[in-house]
C-alpha cells in the first residue's frame, strides 16, 4: 500500500508474476510514488482503476507510459478517462486537468490473475456509474475503491453518482466473506472487515 497524501487515493501493488497497480493517484506525487514502486518491482503489467475520478486516475497516463502497462477501467467510466474529461473525472474540483490515457474495458465478474492473487471484478456503481471493487476470495481481501471505507461509504453527489445504486453495491459487498478491506482512502481493516461493511450498509440505508 502506498497511502494517499493530501487528496490522493491510496494505491495498492498486488504482487505476483504479473504484478498490478490498483489505482494511480492524481499524479501529483509521481516521482515519490515511482521511487516507492521500484523498490518493490520494476515491472507492472496492468493498472486497474476502481473508477474515473482524478484523485485515482490522474496519474495513470505517466505510470502506464513508464511501465508500458495497460490501463483497465469499467466501460461506464472509460470515456471520461480516455478523453480526459475534466468535469466527469472531477478534476475541476481539484483545479486540475485530467490527462487522457487509452484504456481497456473491464467487465463485471471478469478475473485478473497476477500469478499470486486471483481478483474478481465486481461492478459497484454509486460513487460513479463505472465504479468497481476487486475481491480475492481465497484470501478474503477486498479492494473497495470509494464504494466503502473503514468507516462509511463514498459520496454520491459527483457526476454519475447515485444513492440507490450505492446502497445496492454496498449490500452486494456485505454478502462477501471479507477479512481484509483496502479502500480508496483512509486506513485499511485487517481482520473481520465484514463487520465494517455491515456498519457501512446500515449507515447508507439511513439515507
Amino acid at each position: 500500500m502506498f497511502p494517499g497524501a493530501g487528496y490522493d487515493s491510496n494505491i495498492f501493488l498486488v504482487t505476483g508474476m504479473q504484478p498490478i497497480l490498483i489505482d494511480a493517484g492524481s499524479g501529483s506525487g509521481y516521482s515519490r510514488l515511482l521511487n516507492d514502486i521500484e523498490k518493490v518491482t520494476d515491472h507492472i503489467s496492468k493498472i486497474i482503476l476502481t473508477h474515473c475520478h482524478f484523485d485515482h486516475a490522474g496519474g495513470a497516463a505517466e505510470l502506464s507510459k513508464h511501465f508500458n502497462a495497460t490501463v483497465f477501467i469499467h466501460e461506464r467510466d472509460a470515456a471520461a478517462v480516455r478523453n480526459g474529461l475534466t468535469k466527469e473525472t472531477a478534476a475541476d474540483v481539484f483545479g486540475c486537468e485530467m490527462p487522457a490515457v487509452d484504456v481497456t474495458i473491464l467487465q463485471d465478474k471478469e478475473t485478473i490473475d497476477t500469478g499470486e492473487h486471483l481478483l474478481e471484478v465486481i461492478h459497484t456503481p454509486g460513487h460513479t456509474a463505472g465504479g468497481i471493487s476487486l475481491f480475492d476470495r481465497v484470501n478474503q481481501i477486498l479492494f473497495s475503491g470509494d464504494t466503502v471505507f473503514a468507516e462509511g461509504v463514498g459520496r454520491w453527489d459527483f457526476p454519475t453518482g447515485d444513492l440507490s445504486c450505492l446502497k445496492h453495491s454496498v449490500h452486494k459487498l456485505a454478502e462477501l466473506d471479507v477479512s481484509y478491506l483496502y479502500p480508496g482512502h483512509g486506513p485499511c481493516v485487517k481482520g473481520n472487515a465484514k463487520s465494517r461493511i455491515a456498519n457501512a450498509l446500515m449507515y447508507v440505508e439511513g439515507f
